[in-house]
C-alpha cells in the first residue's frame, strides 16, 4: 500500500548548506560552485533515475531556458545574508504501485503546480534505492523525489535571460504575511501537503490502487503506531 510522505525543509547558509552542492548531490552530477570556488562531483552516485529543471509555465511559454549550474549559482548570488535560505526542498514518496513513467509524471505535475503557484523554478530529482542500500535493509519500494525550488520568483530579464527577483510568498515571515493579509506559513505548508495527497490519489485512482491520506493516524481514527 502506498504511504504518504510530503515534507519540506529549507536549504540554508546558516546550516552550512549550498544550493549548488545540494543540487549536485540530488541530481547526481558535477557542478561548479562559483560562490565557494569549488566543484561538487556526484556524477558517480547511484539511484538517480532522472533530474529535470521545471520552469513556471509563463517562462516556458516565453521560450526561456536555464541549465542546472546557472540556476543554482544564480540562486546563491541573489542572496547577500550569511544565514540566507538559498533553496526550499520538498521530499515526496512516489507510490511503488505506479509505473516508472507514472511516478515521474506525478512528481513533475506536483513540481509544475508549485512552480506556477509561487513563480519559482523547480529541480526535480527522482531516486530509487540502490542495491547497496537494499542489502543494508532499505525498502526496495522506496521511490521518492527530491524537488528543490528557488526561494525567489523567476522572471525574464531585458536580455532574454532568467533572473531571480523577490522572495516567493512561501518564504515570507509570518509578520510580513500578516501585513499582506496572508495566512501563516504553516497553513501554507499544510495546503501543499494536501495538494500532494490530491495529485497522488488522482493517479492512484486511475489504476484502482489504494489511496493515501495526509492526516495522522490519530486524526484518521486509527489506533496504530506511525
Amino acid at each position: 500500500m502506498a504511504i504518504f510522505l510530503a515534507s519540506t525543509n529549507s536549504i540554508s547558509r546558516g546550516s552550512g548548506q549550498s544550493a549548488v552542492a545540494s543540487a549536485s548531490y540530488r541530481a547526481g552530477v558535477e557542478l561548479e560552485d562559483k560562490r565557494y570556488g569549488k566543484t561538487h562531483d556526484y556524477s558517480k552516485r547511484s539511484g538517480v533515475m532522472s533530474a529535470d529543471i521545471i520552469l513556471p509555465s509563463a517562462l516556458t511559454a516565453a521560450g526561456a531556458t536555464i541549465d542546472r549550474i546557472d540556476l543554482w549559482n544564480k540562486a546563491e548570488s541573489a542572496e547577500k545574508r550569511k544565514d540566507a535560505r538559498v533553496a526550499r526542498e520538498w521530499l515526496v514518496n512516489l507510490p511503488h504501485e505506479l509505473s516508472e513513467q507514472d511516478r515521474k509524471t506525478l512528481a513533475h505535475r506536483f513540481a509544475q503546480t508549485l512552480a506556477d503557484r509561487y513563480g519559482t523554478i523547480a529541480d526535480c530529482a527522482i531516486h530509487k534505492p540502490t542495491q547497496r542500500e537494499i542489502d543494508r535493509g532499505a525498502d526496495p519500494r522506496n521511490f521518492h523525489a527530491h524537488i528543490m525550488f528557488t526561494t525567489r520568483t523567476a522572471a525574464m530579464g531585458n536580455n532574454h535571460e532568467i533572473i531571480l527577483t523577490d522572495k516567493a510568498d512561501i518564504e515570507l515571515s509570518d509578520t510580513k504575511r500578516r501585513e499582506l493579509g496572508m495566512e501563516r506559513v504553516s497553513l501554507e505548508i499544510k495546503e501543499v501537503r494536501q495538494l500532494w495527497e490530491q495529485l497522488a490519489n488522482e493517479k492512484l485512482a486511475e489504476h484502482k490502487h489504494d489511496l493515501i491520506d495526509c492526516r495522522s493516524y490519530a486524526d484518521q481514527g486509527k489506533d496504530i503506531e506511525p
